[in-house]
């Protein structure tokens, strides 16, 4: 009957030494860190072990006096980020776990790296458990899955939530950018129903590629395009957004600039319809939404 290997020396000090690392100072009191590697706390819920199809890698426990203050699980997998953490979502939800809306940062949406990732938060049906799934894209392909379970702070996390400060929503979906293209978000942001989102990709992608690339994204959101233009260093096309009451409907703009060799300008803008057509009688003014 074979089991583990037994741990080396040289393994029992990297261990202890990360160990160090991942600790912090704590008001309450000293707080130790241990490393499992490809194993769970013995005091781990049963309910948020073996939830996905994701290799797991390991986990980290941090306690106070003996007792868990949180511990965070790792997994990796092929498959999309937010495919991962809905699948562990509904498994908690099926389980009695409700999940917590967060209040929104002030504009939202718009271009976004592949490396932040996304984060959704579920509570226990006694609010005296908190679980933070953060799932990311891993710059080799793939995704990462952490998975924090939180029993010491919960009933204060969720309050703080709850009393957050509820900003006017940006109607831009959150647009990814193909894999292995360097990127960089110039921010979002806007209000009073105008709202816009600007980015620069380090890539050789002709602008026809990458228009068509986040067109699939806006499509996936529910947005319906309504016409576009393309050449060797500008492309376009114009949207229409669905309404969601009580937000009027809105026209969108995507563009994509090759502006300089190896660097692509890329924008998305939303501003509500004004009344009339709102397919404007058939025209489109570009001109009018850039810059």
């Amino acid at each position: 009957m074979s089991g583990p290997a037994p741990e080396t020396e040289r393994e029992r000090q990297l261990r202890q030494l990360a160990s160090r690392f991942l600790t912090w100072p704590d008001p309450e009191g000293p707080v130790t860190t241990d490393l499992i590697p490809v194993g769970y706390p013995d005091d781990l819920p049963p309910e948020l072990v073996d939830r996905t199809e994701l290799r797991f890698l390991g986990s980290v426990v941090r306690r106070r006096a003996g007792q868990m203050v949180n511990a965070e699980l790792v997994f990796e997998g092929p498959g999309e980020p937010d495919v991962a953490a809905e699948g562990f979502e509904a498994a908690l939800v099926g389980l009695g776990w409700h999940r917590v809306e967060q209040p929104r940062p002030p504009g939202g949406g718009g271009f976004e790296s592949r490396t932040l990732g996304t984060t959704t938060v579920l509570v226990n049906q006694s609010e005296s458990a908190i679980v933070f799934l953060h799932a990311r894209d891993r710059e080799d392909g793939g995704s990462e899955l952490r998975v924090r379970y939180d029993p010491a702070n919960a009933q204060e996390m969720v309050a703080n939530m709850g009393r957050g400060m509820r900003h006017e929503e940006s109607v831009l979906p959150r647009l990814k950018p193909p894999p292995g293209v360097r990127f960089r978000p110039e921010g979002t942001g806007g209000g009073g129903g105008a709202w816009k989102s600007d980015a620069r990709a380090q890539t050789e992608m002709a602008p026809m590629e990458l228009e068509a690339y986040f067109a699939k994204q806006l499509e996936a959101s529910g947005w319906g395009r309504v016409g576009g233009s393309v050449d060797d260093f500008f492309a376009w096309s114009s949207w229409l957004v669905p309404a969601v009451p009580p937000a009027p409907e809105y026209r969108g703009l995507l563009l994509v600039l090759a502006a300089f060799p190896g660097w692509r300008q890329l924008s998305l803008q939303a501003e509500p319809v004004r009344g009339g057509d709102p397919r404007g009688g058939g025209g489109y003014a570009v001109s009018r939404l850039i810059g």
